[in-house]
């Protein structure tokens, strides 16, 4: 069982990435967005991949962005999700063409890994 992307930097896990093939919006069998599966899986692999004690671990649901439902789903507006022992789960809907991917990435992390530095410095 491995996420799709594990990040490092300075040879430590910063995090993990796992991407969904479904609509983040809420559905009739998923009314929050997310399914619950998809919660259980990011959870067991940031149980797995843990960072250094002392840090703090997070991981990303990347879904494809929907041009049908041109709102934000609730679950990225309201990301990141807080589980125990400082793991958090961000939720973001993904740009088709790769480089905007990328983009949408990269700003999403920079927060993410401030908190992190903030988080460890108070530990």
């Amino acid at each position: 069982m491995n996420p799709d992307a594990i990040l490092h930097a300075g040879g430590q896990v910063q995090g993990v990435v796992d991407a969904k093939y479904k609509s983040l919006h809420p559905s009739a069998s998923a009314p929050n967005g997310p399914q619950r599966e998809d919660l259980y899986q990011i959870a067991a692999y940031l149980g797995r991949f843990t960072p250094a004690v002392g840090r703090m671990s997070w991981g990303i649901l990347a879904y494809p962005l929907d041009p049908a439902q041109p709102s934000i789903p609730q679950a990225e507006q309201f990301s990141p999700w807080s589980l125990d022992g400082g793991r958090k789960i961000v939720f973001t809907s993904l740009p088709h063409v790769a480089s905007d991917a990328v983009t949408k990435l990269r700003v999403l992390i920079a927060p993410v890994t401030a908190e992190r530095d903030r988080w460890q410095a108070q530990a």
